[in-house]
């Protein structure tokens, strides 16, 4: 199959279907001096016309911002001492996720937690607001 990439206006981004036939229009964008890797979920291939760019772009350029509030919030939920000897970073390595409409979640690929292995932790967001996180250290590899 030919591989598909469609223009917008955060970039280029390539066209992936799941297994189960989910679309995701996936790319890089440059928060901080740093790429960050994002995914947004289209409810068709090709359908890039109602995705909220804006919200995307404001959501990847706070990464720095939403990578505190969700340290904070795991130290919270999780019982963790935030002034901890443990230099190892908490949570790292955040991949973006739009699930569309205000939605959105940041997976951490790497950190210190016990629950980010093998596969992170997935931090939930409805707009600016934290709902939840995911532990996905029990997950089946799909």
């Amino acid at each position: 199959m030919k591989e598909e990439i469609l223009s917008s206006p955060i970039g280029d981004l390539r066209i992936n279907e799941s297994d189960d036939g989910e679309v995701f229009a996936q790319g890089r964008y440059v928060a901080s001096g740093e790429p960050v890797f994002f995914s947004i979920k289209l409810p068709a291939r090709d359908r890039l016309e109602e995705v909220d760019f804006e919200f995307i772009r404001e959501r990847i350029a706070g990464v720095k911002p939403y990578t505190d509030v969700a340290r904070d919030f795991l130290d919270l939920r999780l019982g963790l001492d935030p002034e901890g000897e443990d230099k190892a970073p908490l949570i790292a390595e955040p991949e973006f996720t739009f699930w569309g409409g205000l939605d959105w979640s940041i997976l951490f690929a790497e950190g210190s937690l016990d629950i980010c292995e093998p596969y992170g932790v997935l931090v939930n967001f409805h707009d600016a607001r934290i709902v939840g996180f995911d532990d996905l250290s029990g997950a089946e590899e799909v």
